[in-house]
């Protein structure tokens, strides 16, 4: 017989079983008890908080074969074949291997047809965001004007791209990770259910190690369980996990007391040599460097610090957590880790705020240079103006002869065309920077004299009595 992963057997089978989502759970619960539920819905959240299975609860609230009720029986056929999955009235896309047009224009034509067995057909898409452009330009055609009894549900963990016109017409709902309280109290349950020994210590590691997925941190118990030999300790879930034993983490915090920069440097070095994942006890030391902080400003005790030591935590927190950040990203985690610890040394070189002020140590502020003033293009501005003004304005503007004196520019052009400059003259003057007004000048134009003619040429006209057909001046 097949196993049951915890996973699958504990997925929620109504709104009543649904950790850490009770603004959605009450909003789609009323919604559905005032007969207003929407067309069309967003499920946005990262991975494992219950997003595709509430879909799947909303599908068997509306065709329970007892009615539609925020509570389905979960025993009928209907309840049943949705719980399995193969209701066919329920369609579960997962939009990262059917993506394109051909996959919403199948769904498109689908939903002009009455529901097979249920009054209403879900359209469950998982990984929305990963639909085409052109797939979502189709499906904003079925949600602009929706057949009555189709519902779709869109499930992201990535809400920004979700085009806005997908979104305008949705309900959105943001899934919000689970308390590490909640997630702890849903272990609990499983295991009560199953009969299986535990440690709540062991339980809270469990709760940490999924990061707020409910998924995941069923799975995780799945594996305490093997790893335990049908039991969940504290020691062989640590294990598992690769936690590191709490003597090392108390020897760190006591060389970080001590400014003892080389001891640190040693243990994150054995840690990496014995096969320990260093990222998991970085974050175990930033967890605890938080949680000293805390007790010392509120409690105004610790074990290992004192409140004098509050400012240096501060500074080494935010160096750790950055090299925690910086390490996540790169190959060699270990050199980074150990970079970080290396920069405590330098701590020192920092001058705190109050000795600044006590001695009155000034801080030149940078000026702000002025930007340079652009130098006025004369030639460009002519030929803004004329591209505005147009028609033979351009031409007169692109020939004419302009001079910039101390307060104006002089534009100055025949009388002929004078009249058709100022009428434009309100379009010039925007492209110049001081007043422009209009000069008319008179333009005497030569005429050519005609030139003496070559007397060779006029013998070879007479002799073969012929024409000048054109000139070429040289």
């Amino acid at each position: 017989m097949t196993y049951e992963t915890f996973a699958r057997k504990y997925r929620p089978k109504n709104f009543q079983q649904v950790v850490g989502q009770e603004t959605v759970v009450k909003t789609l619960s009323n919604a559905i008890k005032l007969g207003r539920v929407s067309h069309a819905y967003i499920f946005a959240g990262s991975r494992g908080l219950g997003k595709t299975t509430i879909a799947r609860i909303i599908t068997k609230c509306l065709n329970c074969e007892e009615g539609i009720t925020e509570n389905p029986c979960g025993k009928c056929e209907n309840c049943r074949e949705i719980e399995k999955g193969s209701f066919p009235d329920m369609y579960e896309i997962d939009a990262a291997s059917n993506r394109g047009i051909d996959d919403i224009r199948t769904i498109r034509d689908n939903v002009s047809y009455a529901p097979i067995k249920g009054r209403y057909k879900v359209y469950i898409i998982d990984e929305a965001h990963m639909l085409t452009r052109e797939a979502f330009n189709a499906l904003l055609k079925t949600l602009e004007e929706p057949p009555p009894n189709n519902i779709f549900i869109l499930a992201t963990t990535e809400l920004h791209k979700i085009p806005d016109t997908i979104r305008s017409r949705c309900q959105t709902f943001i899934f919000k990770p689970p308390t590490k309280k909640q997630i702890t109290e849903y272990l609990k349950r499983i295991l009560e259910e199953e009969g299986i020994e535990y440690e709540k210590d062991a339980l809270q590691l469990i709760s940490e190690a999924s990061n707020g997925g409910v998924r995941d941190a069923a799975s995780i118990l799945d594996q305490a369980v093997i790893y335990g030999g049908g039991q969940v300790k504290k020691e062989t879930t640590a294990q598992l996990l690769g936690v590191i034993p709490e003597e090392i983490t108390k020897n760190f915090l006591l060389a970080l007391k001590n400014k003892d920069i080389k001891e640190m440097v040693k243990i994150v070095e054995k840690l990496d040599r014995e096969g320990y994942d260093i990222t998991v006890f970085w974050n175990q030391i930033l967890s605890k460097i938080h949680k000293h902080m805390i007790n010392l400003l509120t409690e105004e005790k610790s074990d290992i610090f004192e409140k004098n030591d509050i400012e240096y935590l501060i500074y080494t927190n935010d160096i750790f957590k950055k090299g925690y950040l910086e390490a996540k990203n790169f190959f060699d985690k270990k050199d980074i880790l150990q970079l970080s610890i290396l920069k405590l040394r330098f701590m020192k070189n920092l001058v705190p705020l109050k000795e600044i002020i006590e001695k009155g140590i000034t801080v030149q502020e940078k000026r702000e240079e002025k930007p340079k003033e652009k130098k006025f293009d004369l030639q460009k501005a002519i030929l803004k103006a004329g591209k505005e003004a147009g028609g033979i304005v351009a031409g007169a503007l692109k020939n004419a002869n302009i001079k910039e004196e101390d307060d104006r520019f002089v534009i100055m052009v025949d009388k002929t065309i004078a009249d058709l400059i100022t009428d434009k003259l309100e379009i010039i003057k925007k492209h110049f920077p001081k007043p422009v007004v209009i000069e008319e000048i008179q333009i005497k134009t030569e005429r050519k004299k005609p030139k003496k003619r070559d007397e060779a040429v006029d013998k070879v006209l007479e002799l073969f009595q012929g024409k000048i057909i054109s000139y070429k001046e040289e």
